[in-house]
């Protein structure tokens, strides 16, 4: 699947989050109620994909958990502190893939609400960076990653959108 195609089924996602539960934003109420719904809509788009919320599952490795290898001074940079052996747990908001494989990843999404702190906001950024990339241990190789950052409350309906792509923050016309 193309780039656009997936960035246009993902708008499509978004759009009917934002009309159908408008309510769960505008009370501000839990993050992963609104990855499940966010999830909901999602499946049906990417029907030859597993659409999983929350999954650390990685058949590559010997615990079978996700983890990212993140250098100490990247996480220095916003305000966490390192690991000692620079490896981090991880576990995706919401991932389009085909389970049991790294083979077929195809979209990363980090999803908060505009409550969340900036400290939070950026370890997203950062993973995002790290799991469409393959480098330092980092196998994931997902074709795109999105950090979305949703308005609550009085901004409720609001949202922003960053991609990620090759490992760089990329603006949606220039993604391929």
């Amino acid at each position: 699947m193309n780039v656009n195609e997936v960035i246009h089924r993902l708008d499509n996602a978004i759009h009917q989050l934002l009309e159908r539960e408008h309510n769960i934003l505008k009370r501000g109420l839990n993050e992963l109620n609104l990855n499940g719904h966010l999830t909901k809509y999602l499946s049906p788009l990417f029907d030859e994909y597993d659409v999983d919320p929350e999954y650390n599952g990685d058949i590559a490795k010997i615990h079978d958990r996700k983890e990212l290898d993140i250098a100490n001074n990247r996480m220095r940079e916003i305000g966490i502190n390192p690991s000692h052996d620079d490896r981090y747990k991880l576990t995706p908001d919401i991932i389009i893939h085909t389970r049991n494989t790294n083979d077929n990843n195809l979209l990363a999404l980090e999803i908060k609400k505009d409550s969340n702190s900036a400290k939070n906001k950026e370890f997203d950024l950062l993973k995002l960076e790290h799991m469409t990339i393959d480098y330092q241990g980092n196998h994931y190789n997902y074709k795109l990653g999105a950090a979305l950052v949703f308005g609550t409350k009085d901004k409720a309906g609001d949202y922003t959108i960053r991609f990620f792509q090759n490992g760089i923050e990329c603006d949606r016309e220039y993604l391929k």
